[in-house]
């Protein structure tokens, strides 16, 4: 089962990762959806938290929060 979710995850989700800048997530969802995505990618990148940015659609022609979603986001090893 876990595999089967890992393989859906890695098919609907793009994740650049830069050290020390700017990252950005290719996603479906929304804001909350945005935020564990880029808690666990900084996670994996060994800083604690992500802190984003901004989110906006792919396709800037549907209304906001629907669609694929570009974040961007930096890692952070503070919460706040």
């Amino acid at each position: 089962m876990f595999v089967c979710a890992g393989l859906f995850l890695a098919a609907c989700t793009t994740i650049k990762i830069d050290h020390g800048g700017v990252n950005e997530i290719t996603h479906e969802g929304g804001a909350a959806e945005a935020q564990e995505l880029a808690d666990r990618a900084c996670h994996r990148a060994g800083s604690g938290y992500g802190k984003v940015v901004s989110t906006v659609n792919k396709d800037a022609s549907l209304p906001p929060g629907t669609g694929r979603q570009v974040t961007t986001f930096r890692c952070t090893n503070d919460r706040g």
